[in-house]
């Protein structure tokens, strides 16, 4: 993370209300959110063109999963939190080390698991 700045962020969510309300929810603790993105072609794009400090993953996008993201991310040491409204044990082995949280969730509770990872 750069010093002295905000925490930068990137949100990968298929619905675009939930993509929405997140940002602003984010952004009004101090984020910098980068971008929302539907897909993966798209969150993998943003990432080429922006330096993340951080990611929202939610684990299923439709027809696919953030499971491309979520190896993207690990290898360039950015951590993330992933959220499903799925069972926890259908999420793929990418999401293994990463906290989960079940949707709905309280915003505070990302915060507090989005703070855990940058620290960790």
């Amino acid at each position: 993370m750069r010093s002295g700045d905000k925490i930068h962020i990137l949100i990968v969510e298929d619905d675009p209300m939930i993509g929405f309300d997140l940002a602003v929810e984010l952004e009004d603790v101090g984020f910098a959110v980068v971008g929302v993105a539907p897909t993966v072609a798209k969150a993998l794009d943003l990432l080429k063109r922006h330096t993340c400090d951080l990611a929202v993953l939610d684990v299923n996008l439709g027809l696919e999963t953030s499971a491309p993201i979520a190896r993207a991310l690990v290898a360039a040491g950015v951590p993330f939190v992933a959220v499903t409204g799925y069972s926890v044990d259908q999420c793929p082995e990418e999401f293994a080390r990463a906290p989960l949280l079940s949707k709905p969730f309280q915003t505070a509770r990302l915060v507090a698991a989005l703070k855990q990872q940058l620290h960790r």
